[in-house]
């Protein structure tokens, strides 16, 4: 019965997925920019989150600032969507998701900000993502540069927080680190790395055998914890900067 549920899940989000790219195309013609820009990828979310039943409880508050960057822990490739459910924000995203399917041509029409880790392609990325900043658009960062199984926060890579130290942006920027983690499985709070697993994605698990796990579970609840800001103009150190943000998403996160 469950092997039955999980494939009418999946073949409804790959329909609702179909459906989304051309409309999200179009839409960023004429709301790119907007206020507007965000609501169909936030739709999108919110149906995806309904078909695989995964429920968000969210603490604190979400930060209204032109010049904003969320960074927090990565436990699945699916916080893309379900962060990007209920913030306007553009993910910073490793260049293979461009590749992935459904995944990829969605990311690539939300205009994501693909980066490539290698020592010679980085002065583009850093680039990229200050023009990002300057033209006012927020961001969503994992400064893990991997996914975990949400039972600790590796170090944050301080790379990017050279970047928010900038003279052209540190001024008006801040920074709101953010901690999400796993609450319950199948109305129960995860009792082994089994139930954990049913949303983290990590080491060398593969897509579909994933997603075809999540679709047997009855649901999925997230604990989104959104921590007070931190305005680049307050540090001087990148390393310090990074490991203050560090503090605040490890030091939230509930683990069972």
């Amino acid at each position: 019965m469950r092997s039955l549920i999980s494939i009418a899940k999946i073949l409804g989000y790959v329909v609702l997925t179909l459906l989304v790219i051309p409309l999200q195309a179009i839409w960023i013609v004429f709301f790119n920019n907007t206020k507007h820009q965000y609501r169909l990828v936030q739709l999108y979310g919110k149906l995806t989150c309904l078909i695989f039943a995964i429920k968000i409880k969210f603490t604190g508050q979400i930060e209204q600032h032109d010049k904003l960057v969320f960074v927090g822990n990565h436990i699945s490739y699916i916080d893309i969507i379900t962060l990007g459910s209920f913030m306007n924000a553009t993910f910073i995203a490793k260049s293979e998701v461009a590749g992935w399917p459904l995944f990829g041509w969605l990311a690539r029409i939300s205009k994501t900000v693909f980066i490539t880790r290698t020592r010679e392609a980085a002065p583009q990325a850093i680039l990229d993502i200050k023009q990002r900043i300057l033209e006012n658009t927020s961001l969503i960062l994992f400064p893990e540069a991997t996914s975990t199984q949400g039972t600790s926060v590796h170090p944050f890579k301080s790379t990017m927080f050279e970047l928010f130290l900038d003279s052209d942006i540190k001024d008006d920027l801040i920074i709101q680190p953010f901690t999400i983690s796993v609450a319950r499985v199948d109305g129960k709070p995860p009792q082994s790395n089994n139930d954990l697993d049913a949303y983290a994605w990590h080491g060398d698990m593969t897509l579909v055998p994933h997603l075809w796990a999540l679709g047997k579970r009855t649901s999925v609840t997230l604990n989104v914890i959104m921590h007070p800001s931190r305005p680049a103009s307050g540090y001087t150190n990148r390393k310090k900067f990074a490991l203050d943000c560090h503090t605040d998403v490890a030091g939230a996160l509930q683990t069972f």
